[in-house]
């Protein structure tokens, strides 16, 4: 679905904002790279072609970069960004640092600890992605969380003092909410079960979903 959606939005896009968790997990070894990871890549290596950018802010899920996604063409942004779109002040974050639940804050000690790391290195790339795979579909099957849409939207409405939109995302809870005239909080949900993405044209702000 995805490698459909990117071929059908190709000819309509200016620039493409990723929020994050594009990939299961992004470990990145120095020679190596999961296979199931080349139709998406070629796929965004057209649209780069195409003369058009790619920003992509990191998430929860890329637990290692290195210079791979940048040398490839992406503008990586390590942490909350803001935009200038269309005219319009637009942060963009995933929304791993701002979710203080109990289990976020454990996994990102174990995904960020560079002892993990190095140890992590010594397992045969098979091995290691599998297992690391493995624990980022638990993490995925857990239910929608009431408490972290409400610390999203919290941050949103704070930093809606100084910017004109706010577009999170790590909740997989797609949200869209006009605050004021020119004011939005918008969560662009997730490509697990909703496949919905946010577009901005002018005056015309959308969540949508790729069906």
């Amino acid at each position: 679905m995805l490698l459909r959606f990117l071929d059908e939005m190709r000819p309509h896009l200016t620039d493409l904002y990723i929020l994050g968790d594009l990939f299961e997990i992004w470990f990145e070894y120095s020679l190596v790279f999961p296979k199931d990871y080349f139709q998406p890549l070629a796929a965004f290596h057209n649209i780069l072609n195409d003369g058009k950018k790619i920003h992509y802010v990191l998430g929860n899920h890329e637990i290692t970069i290195g210079n791979f996604l940048s040398n490839f063409g992406f503008i990586v942004h390590r942490g909350p960004t803001v935009f200038d779109i269309d005219g319009r002040r637009v942060l963009l974050a995933h929304g791993n640092t701002i979710d203080k639940r109990l289990w976020t804050s454990f996994w990102e000690n174990l995904l960020t600890s560079r002892l993990n790391h190095m140890l992590f290195r010594l397992l045969h790339p098979d091995l290691g992605i599998s297992l690391a795979q493995s624990i980022a579909r638990f993490s995925r099957r857990q239910p929608p969380s009431k408490r972290l849409m409400g610390m999203l939207e919290n941050y949103a409405m704070r930093r809606l003092n100084d910017v004109d939109i706010v577009i999170l995302a790590h909740s997989h809870s797609p949200v869209f909410k006009k605050i004021l005239p020119n004011k939005y909080y918008i969560n662009a949900g997730d490509w697990v079960t909703h496949f919905s993405y946010v577009t901005i044209d002018g005056d015309r702000i959308s969540l949508k979903y790729f069906k």
